[in-house]
């Protein structure tokens, strides 16, 4: 059995909540590191981590909310918001008057840092799980060993994030400001983790597609659209400056 809880000067704590707790430090952190490539000043960085944050993971939960007929409040499907994140972002840039698609680029390997890091915490309570199986990890939530859906998926989102941080210092950060790499990341998440849903024991709404399934098919459609239509602009802007 997997150990949930660990005691620290006295006090009791959950896996689950910490590794929650280190996925945020690890985007506050990234965040910092590089803010100065994009010539965004600190107390700028804290200012919009804590806004666009704040609003998505307030978001999620208020979309959980809702999706239990206002019953039950809470539920870190944070896959429900990452589409979401654009939106937050834009009124934050205009509050801060940082142009919109260079903080764009700046967030988007943010939610993949996040959700890699805090969903490794889903293996102590054994939620995320997959099938029944012969290997894996053993869940609390359910008594017996599961294939480790949460491990693939954790380690995909942040090979996601490293590739769009690779796409990011490639193309000079700040100077190289397109905004494409919200959507790319998008995608990559969206269609990947509507992939992933397929090994996870949960309930089905049809086919197989479960009801997250369908939110991250979402967020890969829209990372898709968004990507062919600020392509098109930026493609044309630069022909207009030349």
């Amino acid at each position: 059995m997997v150990q949930e809880t660990f005691q620290l000067f006295g006090m009791t704590f959950k896996f689950y909540d910490l590794f929650f707790v280190i996925g945020f430090i690890g985007v506050f952190s990234y965040l910092l590191a590089v803010c100065k490539k994009y010539d965004i000043k600190k107390w700028k960085t804290v200012v919009f981590t804590i806004l666009v944050y704040g609003s998505s993971f307030a978001w999620m939960f208020f979309l959980y909310w809702a999706d239990t007929g206002f019953t039950s409040f809470g539920g870190n499907n944070i896959v429900r918001v990452f589409w979401w994140l654009g939106v937050f972002v834009f009124p934050v840039s205009l509050l801060l008057k940082e142009d919109y698609f260079k903080c764009l680029d700046f967030v988007s390997p943010c939610l993949c840092i996040n959700h890699g890091l805090a969903h490794f915490g889903c293996l102590f309570p054994g939620c995320c799980h997959g099938y029944q199986c012969s290997f894996g990890s053993f869940s609390n939530e359910v008594g017996y060993v599961c294939f480790p859906t949460q491990i693939l998926e954790a380690v995909f989102a942040l090979g996601i994030a490293v590739f769009i941080w690779l796409r990011e210092r490639r193309k000079g950060y700040g100077k190289g400001v397109d905004g494409l790499s919200f959507p790319i990341m998008l995608m990559l998440f969206g269609y990947s983790r509507f992939f992933f849903e397929f090994l996870r024991d949960n309930e089905k709404l049809f086919l197989g597609i479960s009801q997250l399934a369908l939110h991250a098919l979402l967020n890969g459609v829209i990372g898709t659209v968004a990507y062919f239509v600020i392509k098109k602009n930026y493609t044309n802007k630069q022909a207009a400056n030349q």
